[in-house]
């Protein structure tokens, strides 16, 4: 019977250990040790840990300022730290914030500045709001996290940063690979825009000056276009109870929340908050509600502007004004009509 040869197997010094502050169970790659070595004589020197994984890697690109954040609120998490994982969530927005030269007198208003400069925008605004409350729970006391809720906060900031640091950079090198591509068109398509493509909707763009930081209200973008004050409109969310509707009035008009109320057949109405709007708007772009990005809210358009031979409705982002047929906005919105202005 003829023999066998066995190669020797190549045995990588692998160690067991313990954490000593979450005693969390480890497999290390220890290195090579003598085969009579006392583990309590070695010098103390690093040791990649095998096990439990830390987390995917990020690409390049992120700032180490950034990932310094994420890394301990990765750890923190792992560990059953909630407060502390919360709180480093909170880092993680104060720097990117600090990345992209923000400061504020509150996390609040330097992320209102991200929206504004665009760095983020659609649902990531409403993502970002979300992780800014969360993180507030690891300042507060009182307010405290599962350790399922806070590697859920954690995986979601890591999208984040991928999104910022990330996504966005390869994103912008496939367009700059596609010669002839109108980058003038792909920069001013928003929610609202694409909306009226796909209803295969006239309208026309109005670009204005806008300079960052230094926003003008829309009755000032109706006096610089030369647009009558009744057919420039604004968007405004209320809420009846619990419920959120969307009312569409003439920039100049206040909403006259009980005619609001009765429209849709309640008693009451207030007007939303600015954290209410940030929430209910999945398609908030640069500190803009435009009517046709929120289809999912019921709405009314008062019935002076329904009889305009056309409106102007903002695009969702500041710069640039659509203009369209009202009975197009109505059957967008499936708005409703009543005299809802003071």
């Amino acid at each position: 019977m003829p023999h066998k040869t066995f190669l020797p197997v190549e045995l990588r010094p692998y160690s067991l250990a313990v954490c000593q502050s979450c005693r969390q169970a480890l497999l290390l790659l220890s290195g090579e040790v003598g085969p009579d070595a006392d583990p309590e004589d070695l010098p103390a020197r690093p040791a990649p840990v095998l096990w439990p994984t830390v987390g995917r890697d990020l690409a390049d690109g992120v700032p180490a300022l950034v990932m310094a954040e994420l890394v301990d609120a990765r750890a923190c998490a792992r560990t059953g730290s909630t407060a502390a994982a919360a709180l480093h969530v909170r880092r993680v927005l104060e720097a990117i914030c600090a990345d992209h030269g923000i400061t504020g007198r509150t996390l609040y208003h330097a992320l209102g500045r991200l929206r504004r400069d665009q760095v983020i925008d659609g649902w990531m605004a409403g993502l970002v709001e979300e992780l800014r409350e969360f993180g507030n729970m690891g300042v507060h006391l009182g307010d405290k996290l599962t350790k399922d809720e806070a590697a859920d906060l954690v995986t979601l900031t890591e999208a984040l940063v991928e999104y910022i640091y990330v996504l966005k950079t390869k994103f912008a090198r496939i367009k700059d690979r596609r010669p002839g591509r109108e980058t003038a068109d792909v920069e001013q398509e928003t929610t609202a825009i694409r909306i009226l493509r796909k209803y295969h909707v006239s309208f026309a763009l109005h670009p204005y000056p806008h300079e960052p930081g230094r926003t003008k209200s829309r009755s000032a973008v109706a006096a610089g276009l030369g647009i009558p004050p009744a057919r420039m409109l604004k968007a405004v969310i209320l809420y009846l109870g619990e419920h959120a509707v969307l009312a569409i009035a003439p920039v100049e008009q206040e909403i006259d929340e009980p005619a609001l109320a009765r429209a849709f057949g309640e008693r009451a109405a207030r007007i939303a908050t600015r954290a209410d709007v940030v929430r209910i708007s999945d398609t908030l772009a640069a500190d803009i509600l435009s009517p046709l990005a929120l289809p999912y809210l019921p709405s009314v358009l008062d019935t002076a502007a329904a009889g305009a031979d056309s409106v102007y409705v903002s695009s969702g982002r500041h710069g640039l004004e659509l203009e369209l047929d009202p009975a197009d906005l109505i059957r967008i919105t499936s708005a409703r009509l009543a005299a809802i202005v003071k």
